[in-house]
């Protein structure tokens, strides 16, 4: 029965875009790489690998080096499959990436009407409102009893599959800003990043395809040239806006569903910690496409090899661990929700 609820639970989230346009492209807010998920999903001011295409296309300016990255996770028991792929190519100055997200939902049990079926036995005269099933005569006097009498058996099952196809472009911008004091100046980093997205989705038989956009931007500087001369700490913000344009999925026959825009506004405070590489990230976001969700998230790095992190989701809480070695680093979450826990794995490569 558990499993039942969770069932159909998720087949109206996954139908939604179908039934109203506010959950249209819902997919997308399930969240790509396990260091964002882990640490509550507060990455637009600090993200700067080839994840941050999904949290922040400006924070793909820092990478440096050809990067492969990729992410699988089964979402709700099982229920549902999601995973990214991509890589990101630095050149000539600016980076260029491709990403392709998917959100796969295979078996969900297809039912008939029932409110028609059970208005067709309420009709009736009392005396005419028994069904038999399995050999036994059930009285029927609401679609509860129905349900429980006939045990809601499937009419078929069909499948739904979301993806997305992210192009990002963004480059890294550094400057020094001049306050107007005697000898104080600030070097400030400044990158920006787009992504150009193509949207395709497929529930049943019915299918849709969009096209939307994104577009971010980071500010980093470090607190000792303006605060404190030995405060080794870098502060940083993030601003992101996706869909900025109204992503608009066209469903056919004249239906159209559109992602409203939503708004990413984040900041986060790097403080060296002891030993060459070991630092410690606090970040805080908000954000606002249906109402106001708040993001906090707490890293520690110790010298480049291990990262452990923690999270909350306005009232639902993350955590994971990441290792870096060689080229590679791979990364693992752990997040809590309504419908089930989810495991995000999650690896990055530097090709060259």
């Amino acid at each position: 029965m558990k499993n039942l609820i969770r069932i159909l639970t998720l087949a109206l989230i996954i139908a939604a875009p179908v039934q109203a346009a506010k959950y249209a492209g819902e997919f997308l807010e399930l969240g790509v790489g396990a260091r964002g998920i882990a640490m509550g999903g507060a990455m637009a001011a600090h993200t700067y690998d080839g994840s941050s295409f999904y949290w922040n296309p400006a924070g793909m300016g820092y990478v440096t080096g050809i990067q492969a990255t990729g992410m699988y996770a089964d979402l709700w028991n099982g229920l549902a499959n999601f995973s990214s792929t991509g890589i990101t190519l630095p050149v000539t100055g600016s980076v260029f990436a491709v990403n392709y997200v998917r959100l796969g939902v295979p078996d969900i049990q297809k039912h008939p009407d029932y409110d028609l079926q059970v208005a067709e036995i309420l009709a009736r005269a009392p005396a005419f409102r028994f069904v038999v099933v399995d050999g036994d005569t059930i009285f029927i006097n609401s679609v509860q009893e129905y349900l429980a009498a006939t045990g809601a058996s499937p009419a078929g099952l069909f499948s739904d599959t979301e993806s997305a196809i992210f192009f990002t472009f963004a480059k890294y911008n550094q400057f020094t800003l001049d306050l107007g004091w005697s000898y104080f100046t600030v070097p400030m980093e400044m990158p920006i990043g787009v992504n150009l997205k193509l949207l395709n989705n497929k529930l049943g038989e019915a299918s849709g395809t969009g096209i939307g956009a994104d577009a971010g931007i980071q500010f980093r500087f470090p607190l000792d040239e303006i605060i404190l001369e030995n405060w080794r700490a870098k502060l940083s913000y993030g601003a992101v806006v996706k869909d900025l344009t109204r992503t608009q999925l066209d469903w056919g026959e004249g239906v159209k569903d559109a992602v409203p825009t939503n708004f990413y506004s984040s900041v986060a405070l790097e403080q060296k910690m002891p030993g060459r590489n070991s630092r410690m990230t606090l970040a805080y976001e908000t954000e606002k496409r249906y109402e106001r969700h708040r993001h906090v998230g707490l890293e520690y790095n110790f010298e480049n090899v291990i990262a452990l992190r923690g999270g909350l989701w306005q009232d639902e809480w993350s955590a994971g661990a990441g290792i870096m070695f060689w080229r590679m680093s791979a990364d693992y979450a752990y997040y809590a929700r309504d419908l089930g826990t989810t495991h995000r794995v999650s690896v990055s490569i530097k090709l060259k």
